[in-house]
């Protein structure tokens, strides 16, 4: 089995040899690793890093970042096809638990959990995969994407037949793919954190938050219930099922929230 990962990047030096390393660490002899690094035009040293490192590049101007994605994805042998940002990390044995899970379960596609952390490294705690049963009107209802997709793998069949991502969508472009992915058929769930979610003030969902929160409307208005009492029911049964079963997350959450309370200026990554 070939396992597919594409990286897109645009000036990501800072982070991206950290991330290539924790995607070498989790190469097994039963399947190979194709790691494409998508460039958009780079002016730092992202390029160098990537070509010293072995990895595959693509390089050209795009659309976003999920036209990147695309591009990789359609652009590879991988049999299976995930994404992983410049300044995210894999955790060890992540893909030898993802591999195992296909090839037991026969998916289209696979979710796992992540472990947030901050610009330095430092945890900020877990949040596991939503439960196996979502569907796509119920994920629609939440308001934001609780699909990680650094965590996320698709087979070839099931991402070809989607289309890939809808590059239209900028910031929220996973929560969209995901509703369409969750309407044709469910996805094998691992419970473990397969990577780490660099949080930063630099992260699409912060620094565009206006435009991730349209376009994340669009997605419940056309993949979620029309009645707003049921939009209701369902974001509050989620809320409560992702507090609960990610007690660290939580706990961090509300300390963010005490500090934005008593400092105003100050800014939280949740």
């Amino acid at each position: 089995m070939i396992v597919t990962i594409v990286t897109p990047t645009l000036n990501g030096a800072a982070y991206l040899r950290q991330c290539i390393d924790s995607v070498k660490r989790n190469h097994r002899p039963g399947f190979e690793v194709d790691h494409v690094i998508v460039d958009a035009g780079s002016t730092d040293n992202t390029v160098a890093i990537a070509r010293e490192a072995g990895c595959r590049i693509i390089e050209g101007r795009d659309k976003g970042i999920f036209d990147a994605i695309n591009k990789g994805s359609f652009n590879s042998k991988g049999d299976l096809l995930g994404f992983l940002g410049s300044d995210d990390l894999m955790l060890d044995g992540a893909l030898e638990k993802i591999v195992a899970t296909a090839e037991r379960t026969r998916a289209g596609w696979i979710v796992g959990g992540i472990r947030w952390i901050g610009e330095r490294g430092e945890d900020l705690g877990a949040l596991a995969a939503p439960p196996s049963l979502m569907t796509a009107r119920v994920h629609a209802c939440l308001g934001w994407n609780p699909i990680m997709h650094m965590s996320t793998y698709f087979t070839r069949r099931l991402f070809t037949e989607l289309g890939g991502f809808n590059i239209e969508y900028k910031d929220a472009g996973d929560y969209e793919l995901f509703a369409r992915a969750l309407e044709r058929e469910p996805y094998a769930r691992i419970a473990a954190p397969l990577t780490c979610f660099r949080r930063t003030r630099l992260n699409n969902s912060v620094v565009n938050a206006v435009r991730a929160n349209a376009e994340a409307r669009a997605v419940l208005l056309r993949h979620g219930p029309r009645s707003t009492v049921e939009q209701l029911f369902w974001r509050q049964a989620l809320k409560v099922w992702f507090n609960l079963r990610n007690p660290q997350w939580m706990a961090v959450k509300a300390s963010a929230a005490l500090r934005t309370r008593i400092d105003p200026a100050a800014q939280s990554y949740f």
